[in-house]
């Protein structure tokens, strides 16, 4: 069987597609979300401290703190779209950037891809938010009260989880 796509819904920067497909003998109805290419950006300062933003966001329906971080423009280059996100987000600018790891964020359902940073040498500057951003705190903590974050759920985001646990190694 021919794999049939129907799409769903289109918009400027995703899609959802609707993809009927015969798979080891069974016909599968599969929903995918076609979603620009990400970057997650772990920023530790001077002390050796991680800082974090305090997002809201809506799927959740809270704020939650995380690491900087999102979707890449047509064209870029990870590392640009990291240092960009970082100078948006928090206000800071990274000296060096070094990657960390690159994933899928969900497979069953998205195409996301995300790259993975930390940033250091960092020089504070001015905060450059995007209009859909809604950041209401920046601020720096030790890896100890960050793993303490994590342990207590305080900490629920996935890259923000990951970024800590690949820089704690």
């Amino acid at each position: 069987m021919k794999p049939k796509n129907k799409i769903l819904y289109q918009g400027k920067e995703i899609s959802v597609k609707l993809i009927e497909k015969e798979f080891l003998k069974k016909k599968a109805k599969i929903i995918v979300v076609d979603f620009p290419k990400t970057v997650g950006v772990l920023p530790i300062d001077e002390n050796g401290k991680i800082i974090l933003v305090k997002q809201y966001r809506f799927p959740a329906k809270k704020e939650l703190w995380e690491i900087p971080a999102g979707k890449l423009k047509k064209g870029e280059k990870p590392e640009i779209g990291a240092k960009r996100e970082l100078k948006e987000e928090t206000g800071f600018e990274a000296k060096k950037l070094e990657k960390m790891a690159e994933y899928f964020v969900s497979p069953g359902y998205t195409s996301e891809y995300q790259y993975l940073f930390v940033a250091k040498n960092l020089k504070k500057g001015k905060q450059l938010l995007e209009e859909d951003e809604i950041i209401k705190k920046v601020k720096a903590f030790s890896l100890k009260e960050i793993l303490k974050m994590i342990k207590e759920r305080k900490i629920t985001d996935v890259k923000t989880i990951l970024a800590v646990n690949l820089y704690k190694k």
